[in-house]
């Protein structure tokens, strides 16, 4: 069950207010699942930070996602690098991963000689590219020797194109081989499941475990993007579970995977209306890609979390009472609309 400080001092429709930044006198909760950035990408949105949670439990940190700024969030919120344990990527889209090699790069830099690998679990190759879905009818491709690397060579090719200054530092100043503090980890997809047909019904994946937790995932659908993972985290100290959707339409293997979850943070369109974006997103993009305010509450309503958070939402600069009415059609439950660097204890 949830501690008794999920939402300190939060109504049933209400939001905590941020914890102060890095070098304020706010002492981070003993654990705690921090809302680093909210914001959908890739454009950045002014003053926001991109998809980012970190989970801290006691002395240890994992991150979900890094987006844009993110590598910033982690550094305001008071984390360390030091601290960090593993990483888990939803997919490979900008948004999500700009930031992955930063931690790693900057962030590392001053890690202690010895430190163990921070472990990375995430996506593998998709295998194949779709057509252009605007009807181009040869459209180019990036690195068409490998055009669609998974994790692992992604990371490869970042320490190859980071290699001279990683080679510098490591002479000038002694910082650690940056190729020794990433253990990445694909996680494998079940039989059936290929870029065509990227998220079939299937039963929760195993991911890890370790002294703090264990981790599912599973497969959803987001546009043309193979594989797209939502990750469950069941907590062994304090005992609860926190499900995270990743970017995804409204979507059956997510509420089987999270079904007696306590926290569900979930991500959010206003509306899959294109006429309401200026019709700036590709035709059926919207529709293929993501859940709209409305369609999240009917998640929840399957779900029935303890807590529902909105993150990776989009417009950011709408009032949360617009976010609460839609969600509300459909779920009655406690539900936050998180904002940039958000505390929740645990």
């Amino acid at each position: 069950m949830l501690g008794s400080a999920v939402l300190t001092g939060a109504g049933e429709k209400s939001r905590t207010a941020p914890l102060a930044p890095a070098g304020g006198s706010t002492t981070l909760p003993d654990n705690a699942l921090i809302t680093l950035g909210v914001a959908a990408g890739p454009p950045p949105s002014a003053n926001s930070y991109g998809i980012s949670t970190a989970l801290k439990l006691g002395g240890d940190l994992y991150v979900i996602d890094c987006g844009l700024g993110s590598l910033n969030a982690f550094t305001n919120a008071g984390l360390s690098f030091d601290d960090l344990n593993a990483m888990f990527i939803t997919h490979l889209h900008t948004d999500h991963i700009v930031d992955y090699y930063s931690f790693f790069l900057s962030g590392g830099y001053k890690a202690p000689h010895g430190k163990p690998a921070v472990r990375v679990y995430g996506p593998g190759p998709a295998g194949g590219l779709p057509p252009s879905e605007l009807g181009v009818p040869h459209p180019p491709t990036v690195n068409p020797a490998d055009p669609t690397p998974g994790l692992a060579a992604t990371t490869e090719a970042l320490h190859k194109a980071f290699a001279y200054t990683s080679n510098i530092f490591i002479r000038d100043v002694g910082i650690d081989d940056i190729q020794n503090l990433v253990d990445v980890h694909e996680i494998a997809v079940p039989p059936g499941s290929n870029y065509r047909d990227r998220a079939p019904r299937t039963a929760p994946l195993a991911v890890m475990e370790d002294d703090n937790m264990v981790v599912t995932a599973t497969l959803v659908s987001h546009y043309d993007v193979y594989p797209a993972f939502a990750f469950r985290f069941d907590l062994k100290n304090p005992t609860l579970s926190i499900t995270f959707s990743g970017d995804t339409t409204k979507s059956d293997n997510l509420i089987r995977l999270a079904q007696g979850t306590d926290i569900l943070v979930h991500e959010a369109m206003i509306t899959l209306d294109d006429s309401y974006y200026g019709d700036s997103f590709p035709p059926t993009y919207l529709q293929n890609s993501h859940t709209s305010a409305e369609q999240v509450g009917q998640v929840a309503a399957a779900v029935n979390p303890k807590q529902l958070i909105l993150s990776h939402y989009y417009p950011v600069d709408l009032p949360d009472s617009q976010w609460l009415d839609e969600v509300g059609k459909n779920f009655s439950g406690n539900t936050t609309v998180a904002k940039d660097g958000q505390v929740f204890a645990l």
